[in-house]
């Protein structure tokens, strides 16, 4: 099944400039200028540049002194003074900028470039203040604007690439980071950006390597040992991976850290200190949806599932399109013989990705066993059509083909099924009570009765691992109807 993914924390470049754009000197214009306004900055009732220049100097002078409520004035009076006047927005957006009104600062620079679209520099500013933003999209249109005008403008170039990482344009931007890597060797943001394209296009050893260089640069930074963990874990280095979340929180303790370090110690069943991260996770954001997911599955394997149904009703509530969450409900549901309940889960996936293989898988399984065998057949086929090497949907198919009498269909499946196992395709991380039960059918149907008591031996386990007692009942049926006494239950399957 597959994993939440969680979107990295990207390393923060110190992008403050002065926004501000050169202003010139009252004196330079004075000689045009009408008269000089009172000096308390009462909106002016004239017209002039002269004047709004006046106070575009007032507010460079106020900002100086970083009295902004003053030059926030000024160049307010300025832009009433004269509208199309570029350096009074631009002026206004410095202001903008220092006292955190981002917003502000980018409408400041838009009207800005609406008075002169010509200077480089005020593209670049709205491009910086989009960044922050988080309008990565305008980032890019603004720096394809400025390298088209001069393609050797440094900085926005970078912040070109950067963009192209943050809106997930992986393959793009690695070109551009190689350049930015060149020219700068000693920057390790530019192998930190280039170690997370690696790793989000799954080429693990050089996105090591970059993030290997990135931390030696620069030791301390707990965003660089973040990805680092993140790629070792994904490459399977869980203990690497563990090693490197343990420095990241003890620098920069953040929920979605405690929530991965979760998973790591979940692989490596180590489920009390999994538990404890995710709750951690929970109280540093309550809104983080992947660590009540987490949390869900801890319980579910821990047997708490009262508590693993409610973490997952968390889950859907923060996110109501969360597939995972209503699939391993779903089974839940399935487990404890709620049908209808697991069904309608189940149903709600399907309209949401008609491409996910469990919910036609469990509800082909929950109409076989409930002799609904056209609508077991129909959903399993689906299941079948999406995950063709997943052989649990082809033993039950064969099952109930055998059930119809259609013996031909049904051998076809099974034989299929076996042949797939023999080359290694099946996902073996995905087998259940459900598919063991199948398989020792079908194992039966193919005249190895031997076999096939050993795969219903693991099936019964199996179920009494997930607390499906319906199902344990039901292959206990079966074994004894193969002539292996009720009371083997408890013995090894392959003794």
């Amino acid at each position: 099944m597959s994993k939440p993914y969680s979107t990295p924390e990207f390393a923060p470049e110190q992008d403050y400039p002065n926004l501000i754009a050169t202003i010139p000197p009252a004196d330079v214009v004075i000689a045009t200028s009408p008269t000089v306004p009172p000096a308390d900055l009462a909106a002016p009732s004239l017209s002039g540049q002269g004047v709004a220049m006046q106070y575009c100097e007032r507010g460079r002078k106020s900002l100086a002194l970083k009295d902004y409520a003053q030059a926030r004035s000024a160049y307010k009076i300025a832009i009433e003074w004269c509208p199309q006047l570029a350096v009074a927005h631009s002026g206004m957006a410095q202001v903008c900028y220092d006292v955190q009104d981002y917003s502000g600062a980018l409408t400041a620079l838009t009207a800005a470039i609406a008075a002169d679209p010509t200077p480089v520099n005020f593209y670049y500013q709205r491009a910086l203040v989009n960044k922050i933003l988080k309008n990565y999209d305008q980032v890019l249109v603004d720096c394809q604007k400025i390298l088209a005008h001069d393609p050797n403008h440094s900085s926005a170039s970078w912040l070109n690439a950067v963009a192209l990482v943050k809106t997930e344009k992986y393959q793009t931007a690695l070109p551009k980071l190689d350049r930015h890597i060149q020219t700068h060797p000693q920057d390790p943001n530019g192998y930190y950006y280039r170690g997370v394209c690696y790793e989000r296009l799954e080429k693990f050893p050089q996105a090591l390597l970059d993030l290997d260089r990135a931390i030696e640069l620069q030791p301390k930074h707990p965003i660089f040992h973040h990805a680092r963990g993140r790629t070792r874990r994904k490459s399977g280095d869980l203990p690497g991976a563990l090693i490197d979340f343990n420095i990241t929180i003890d620098r920069k303790p953040e929920a979605i850290v405690y929530e991965e370090r979760s998973e790591i110690y979940r692989s490596l069943g180590d489920s009390d200190p999994a538990l404890k991260d995710c709750t951690r996770a929970i109280e540093l954001n309550p809104q983080l949806v992947g660590a009540y997911f987490r949390r869900g599955l801890i319980y579910a394997e821990r047997g708490d599932i009262d508590l693993a149904l409610q973490d997952y009703g968390n889950t859907i509530g923060l996110n109501p399109q969360h597939l995972d969450a209503y699939i391993q409900r779903s089974w839940i549901y399935f487990r404890q013989n709620n049908y209808n309940l697991a069904q309608a889960d189940c149903q709600v996936v399907q309209s949401l990705d008609s491409t996910s293989f469990w919910p036609n898988y469990i509800i082909g399984v929950i109409a076989s066993i409930s002799g609904l065998k056209r609508e077991a057949i129909d959903n399993l086929t689906k299941a079948i059509d999406i995950s063709a090497n997943y052989v649990s949907a082809r033993y039950h198919r064969g099952i109930v083909y055998h059930q119809l009498g259609d013996i031909t269909n049904a051998m076809a499946d099974f034989e299929q099924a076996r042949l797939l196992q023999s080359r290694g395709l099946e996902r073996l991380v995905d087998r259940d009570e459900t598919g063991f039960y199948a398989e020792g059918i079908a194992l039966q149907h193919l005249g190895q009765p031997s076999t096939a008591r050993k795969v219903l031996l693991f099936g019964a386990l199996a179920a009494k691992r997930f607390n499906n007692n319906s199902f344990h009942q039901l292959i206990q049926a079966q074994i004894e109807s193969l002539g292996l006494q009720s009371g083997d239950l408890s013995q090894d399957p392959l003794n």
